[in-house]
């Protein structure tokens, strides 16, 4: 749940404001000033850690970089805090607070860690648990992005909507490249933002665990959201089930999968529809290959997904099922001296195909985006960053756009 604060208030005072608390409680903790690294208290029994990032872009029209239909990724004033408790060796209570938009207050995450044996690298959590599918889900933002903007398939608003379906394929194609508020028929009539691949805006509920044996390393989980659609509270009485795999066979060399299937349609809708049909036939389900290679100042890596929604068929023309999208990235970072690195990625969406009563065309509209940028690193953890952003898509109101964006991170 977000709690807004003091919506009024200009994005930048009141981000200086908070910023101004924070590092005065800092202060009092550390007599060195702003930390490094995480602060430690009681011997280790709390840890603290967090990350300042303000974010400032072109206008964006187009709603390329929109996370909702209010906020854009580009124009943000974010701070997070997060702390770990430890019970003892076994139990530890780790969440994380973040303030999003300058006055989004939101508890991101929450989650009990119990590591059963010692000497084993096993774990279990519970309650609002870190993302289980993809590489990109903890790297999207701030010091993990090595660029600005969020790749495609974590933040890229889709038309289709959770609690609103299409009654048939010429609703779908109407709103082709319309994510940034799409309407449909059934369901909640009143238009709103769509759904990204993988939503990470949000953590999921649920119980996680996690191992590490050799060069393997695996995680499993059962949540009550989708990837799409992570929630607190369920919607739809149904789960998902996700899970990746890590190798590292050589240093350098990382080697991942991932793969998920869950239930993503607000029960809300069921009301509208014909007898004989429910938001239980809908089911997203997702597999996702990555790769990352790094050598000396060089770093390489590329991520392929694919999704696919299912939903209720109810009038002709009827959908081809199930939706499909297709989300390819790879990208790059060469570090120029020390400090200073410059970054490339290129990226797409590609969407299958479906017959309307006048056109057959993808579901929704293809988008192809290509970004490149400088870091700098004031010190270890203090950096600046600055990108150019180039978008196209073949549907939508606004079908190119370029922006130029920069961003100042700091963390501990």
């Amino acid at each position: 749940m977000a709690v807004h604060l003091v919506p009024n208030t200009p994005l930048p005072l009141l981000g200086l404001a908070v910023l101004a608390i924070v590092m005065g409680g800092v202060a009092h903790a550390s007599a060195q000033g702003l930390p490094t690294e995480p602060i430690s208290i009681a011997n280790g029994t709390v840890v603290l850690g967090g990350e300042v990032v303000g974010t400032f872009g072109s206008e964006d029209p187009g709603y390329f970089n929109y996370t909702d239909y209010e906020y854009s990724a580009l124009r943000n004033f974010r701070m997070g805090l997060t702390a770990e408790v430890r019970a003892n060796a076994h139990v530890q209570v780790l969440t994380e607070i973040r303030l999003d938009q300058g006055h989004v207050f939101q508890p991101y995450g929450l989650y009990v860690r119990v590591r059963p044996w010692a000497a084993r690298r096993f774990d279990i959590q519970v309650g609002r648990i870190p993302p289980t599918f993809g590489a990109m889900a903890r790297a999207a933002y701030g010091s993990g992005n090595i660029l600005i903007g969020q790749p495609l398939a974590y933040q890229y608003l889709m038309s289709i909507r959770s609690t609103a379906i299409p009654a048939n394929a010429d609703d779908l194609l109407r709103m082709r490249g319309r994510g940034w508020l799409s309407s449909f028929p059934l369901g909640d009539r009143t238009p709103a933002a769509g759904l990204p691949i993988v939503n990470t805006s949000r953590w999921d509920t649920g119980v996680q665990v996690h191992g590490l044996r050799g060069i393997f390393e695996w995680t499993a989980a059962v949540t009550t959201g989708s990837l799409s659609d992570p929630r607190v509270q369920d919607n739809n009485h149904g789960r998902q089930l996700a899970g990746r795999l890590v190798g590292r066979p050589t240093a350098g060399v990382v080697l991942g999968a991932s793969v998920a299937r869950g239930a993503w349609l607000d029960a809300g809708v069921d009301a509208s529809l014909p007898q004989g049909q429910s938001t239980g036939q809908g089911r997203q389900a997702a597999v996702g290959g990555d790769a990352e290679y790094s050598a000396g100042a060089f770093l390489v890596r590329g991520e392929v997904i694919r999704s696919t929604w299912t939903l209720p068929l109810v009038e002709a023309p009827t959908i081809a099922l199930p939706l499909v999208t297709r989300s390819m990235l790879i990208e790059g970072r060469y570090k120029i001296s020390p400090g200073v690195y410059a970054a490339l990625r290129g990226e797409r969406l590609d969407f299958s195909t479906i017959t309307g009563t006048t056109r057959t065309a993808g579901w929704d509209a293809d988008t192809w985006r290509v970004e490149a940028g400088v870091g700098w690193s004031v010190i270890r953890n203090i950096q600046v960053k600055g990108a150019w952003q180039h978008n196209e898509r073949n549907g939508g109101r606004v079908r190119v756009d370029s922006l130029v964006t920069a961003q100042v991170l700091y963390w501990f």
